[in-house]
Order: C-alpha cells, then structure tokens, then sequence
C-alpha cells in the first residue's frame, strides 16, 4: 500500500509517454480528432457512453485499442449506472430496474437506447444488442496507475479524496464486488464532484492524480492534478486530452 513517501504500485503500466482521454460520452468523431494527435499509451478516464450519439463506434473503438495493448480505460459513473442498471449475471451483478430508468431518463441514456435501435426503455433489448460489450464494460478497473521513470501517475474517474491513499484503494480494487450488492449509495469514487483539484494529503511530489468526470471550461494541468474533462458530452464542446509528462494539451 501506498505512504507518504511511496506512490501506489505502477499495475504493470510502464510508459514513457501517456495521453490522458477526457470523458468521450458516445462522441466518435471527437475521439477520432483526438487519437490523430495522441502519443504513447492511451488511458480513458472513464464515461465512454451517454449524450452523445454514437456509443456503439466508441465502445467497439475503444474496446479494441485496449484488446490491442494501446489502451486501458478506467471505469465511470454512466458505465456505473448502466451496468447496475441492467445487471451482469454471468458475473453475478443483478439488475436494477429503478436504476435502468435513472441512467435512461438523467444520464442521457436514450441516446445509447436509440444508437442501439432501441425503442423506448426496452432493458431486455439493449442488452441484447450490447452483447459481450456490457460485461466488458462491467470489468473496467475502477483505478489504474502507472510510472516512467521517477515519475507517477494514478487515474480514477472522479479522482481521489484528501485522505490517506492507502485508505482509499481498497475500495477502488473491489469495484466489481461491491456492484454485486443491492445498494443506494453512489461511489464517490466514480461520483464526487467535490473531488475536483483534491489531492490526497499524503500524496507525494512526484505523483499525479488524473481524472474526468468534472465538465471544466479548459484542461487543468499541474505537477499534481490532471482534470479531463471539458465537454460533459454536450454538444458544441470539445473532447480534451492531456499528453503526459509533457503536460500538453490536445481538442478536438
């Protein structure tokens, strides 16, 4: 576990150049722009789906970048809200029908139900038509992190709080388990807003934080805090990235 003076483990991601991928939210053309002036590995910061209306390109497109070892992707809250909602049973997750409706009618779910060519709110239907793409999406990590040199990096969609790290990834490493439980409570992992520019108290010089989910007008970069997201999946934005450790930032 991590401490004051030692970052979480690198999960194997060792790369000298990575490219943090703000919250695509269903807009395939924008992650096109986006990967023509990507470098090195690419890391998703979760939020593949939702608003926007081509779902399908990006989960296929995103799905085989990591297939092809160019890629990993964190888990969101719509990816949260969709796999609670319509339930995994080949990997014990039960459904949830209130929560189905929820992402349908408040997180912009209707535009993966009509990129789907699903009418109405039809649960059994989407998930016919999402395949093995919903289990996928149900075994994204909640956490990755990774190094170049003596310098690291730690993603998570909503970012981390102030605490202690090691308080904070237990529950980031049993992400899939705790789906397996009928609950209420929203991750704050995956959901806080307030999450935005916190650093966790322990966090050492040489770590940085990155994460999504919090719509900002421009890309933040600090020697400790990256902050993605700058579209919200609204239309008329830009999808952003940040090339690191250069701290370069790229729109589509």
């Amino acid at each position: 576990m991590a401490s004051a003076d030692s970052p979480p483990p690198a999960l194997g991601l060792r790369h000298p150049v990575v490219t943090f991928i703000g919250d695509v939210h269903g807009w395939d053309e924008r992650l096109v722009r986006v990967l023509a002036q990507a470098e090195g590995f690419l890391v998703f910061l979760g939020d593949l789906i939702d608003r926007g209306p081509q779902a399908p390109a990006v989960i296929d497109r995103v799905r085989e970048l990591c297939r092809a070892g160019r890629a990993a992707c964190v888990f969101g809250n719509h990816e949260y809200a969709l796999v609670r909602g319509l339930g995994v049973p080949e990997l014990g997750i039960p459904a949830d029908q209130d929560m189905f409706l929820a992402w349908a009618q408040r997180y912009g779910g209707r535009a993966v139900l009509a990129a789907y060519g699903v009418e109405g709110d039809d649960a059994a239907a989407l998930r016919e038509r999402l395949g093995d793409r919903l289990a996928w999406l149900a075994t994204l990590p909640w956490m990755l992190s990774g190094s170049a040199g003596d310098r690291h990096w730690l993603a998570v969609h909503a970012g981390l709080g102030s605490g202690l790290i090691a308080d904070q990834l237990p529950a980031l490493e049993q992400g899939l388990e705790r789906m397996r439980v009928h609950g209420d409570d929203l991750p704050a992992e995956l959901y806080a807003k307030n999450r935005a520019f916190q650093v966790p108290v322990d966090c050492p010089g040489e770590l940085c934080i990155v994460s999504g989910h919090t719509p900002i007008p421009e890309a933040h970069v600090s020697p400790r805090r990256i902050l993605c997201d700058t579209s919200g999946g609204m239309r008329g934005r830009k999808l952003s990235a940040v090339i690191w450790p250069a701290g370069r930032v790229i729109t589509s």
